[in-house]
């Protein structure tokens, strides 16, 4: 597996992103660390997460580009989504001094 690079783009800047013929060259000068290009995607948005790709992510996004990662754990064969899903949310949950536990049926 590779890595990938997750992009935070401002709608409201889209009249001028969507027209970029340098928006691909920007997002790979900003999701690597190099303190040569600051900024590199302008008032567009901002690279939030580069990672290798078998990595599953919790995160809290807000505003334009707020991205807080929660919790992060590796990518599990034959795990399903929902195991996944809790599995994330528990870690965050310890964490953060909480338990997550299963409601009862009702």
């Amino acid at each position: 597996m590779g890595f990938r690079t997750v992009v935070m783009l401002n709608n409201d800047m889209a009249h001028e992103w969507m027209s970029d013929p340098e928006l691909g060259k920007r997002i790979m000068r900003s999701s690597h660390t190099d303190v040569r290009y600051p900024g590199s995607l302008l008032n567009y948005g901002k690279v939030v997460e580069c990672c290798h790709a078998d990595n599953q992510t919790l995160a809290m996004l807000g505003h334009y580009t707020q991205f807080k990662i929660i919790g992060g754990q590796s990518w599990k064969r034959d795990e399903s989504d929902d195991d996944s899903m809790v599995r994330l949310l528990k870690y965050a949950a310890g964490k953060l001094g909480y338990r997550l536990v299963r409601q009862q049926a009702a």
